[in-house]
């Protein structure tokens, strides 16, 4: 019996001698929260497997929000919140303002992590990723005004140095992203094809990376290798290394189709 099976159970043994009986779902989040916190980011890593089901996702956020109560200061619970943060900002059903505050409550939060322990690849990378999308409310120029590149380019930096393998070829996948859409006359193709295949090599299974090196094909005239990848990942079964990322990718690239089309009459 793992402890957070002893806290269930003791939480509903404690209801039932005050005559309570609590919803099990509830009384299972109230245990897991109550549990001793390595259990609890357990329970929360658990769910985020499984964070494209919105109960699952719920709970993930209500047992974060009552981590970050418990130990305000603790990296393991602080990046955790940015990456929750981020899946909610990475929606694309979002408004673009709705991504933006998303974005900066999880770079906020990855800076905490960051400052908890400075040593730690993922700190950085959920910053830079966050910002990525706090970018969105703001527009990239006025990001780029407000010096935000450098602050992204740093985070990413010290995330390669120390993990560039992290979430799956993620690293690489972010430089990639950057670099397309960046502004002309900093705009840099051969970079973003450059790290996206980096991710690939990483990480052959990645259909983000994919989706993104479509996108950086179809904006250099390649549309027949834009399709080729587009193809891979409407063909690729879900579930080689992260079945909601996976999903994600898979919305994405289906959102390229028009523009595809176009390109290819």
């Amino acid at each position: 019996m793992n402890l957070l099976t002893v806290a269930v159970a003791v939480s509903l043994l404690l209801d039932a001698a005050t005559g309570s009986v609590p919803d099990a779902g509830d009384a299972g989040l109230s245990a897991a929260a109550g549990a001793p916190l390595a259990v609890t980011l357990a329970r929360i890593d658990e769910l985020h497997r499984r964070r494209d089901d919105r109960n699952a996702f719920a709970e993930e956020e209500r047992l974060v929000q009552a981590a970050l109560a418990r130990a305000p200061n603790d990296f393991s619970v602080l990046w955790r919140a940015a990456r929750a943060d981020f899946w909610t900002a990475d929606d694309p059903g979002l408004s673009r303002e709705q991504r933006s505050t998303w974005g900066k409550e999880g770079w906020d939060v990855a800076e905490r992590a960051i400052a908890a322990n400075p040593n730690d690849v993922a700190g950085y990378y959920w910053a830079a990723v966050c910002m990525g999308n706090y970018v969105l409310g703001l527009g990239v120029m006025k990001a780029l005004s407000s010096g935000l590149e450098g602050r992204f380019r740093d985070r990413m930096a010290r995330a390669t140095a120390i993990d560039d393998s992290y979430q799956a070829g993620g690293v690489e996948t972010a430089w990639g992203r950057f670099f397309e859409k960046l502004p002309w006359p900093k705009r840099d193709r051969k970079q973003a094809e450059a790290h996206l295949q980096r991710a690939l090599a990483i990480n052959p299974a990645a259909l983000r990376a994919r989706v993104y090196l479509a996108s950086v094909y179809l904006d250099t005239d390649r549309p027949a290798q834009a399709k080729r990848l587009l193809d891979e990942v409407a063909a690729a079964p879900v579930g080689r290394y992260d079945p909601p990322e996976e999903r994600r990718a898979k919305a994405l690239a289906v959102g390229l189709l028009p523009e595809l089309v176009a390109k290819l009459k």
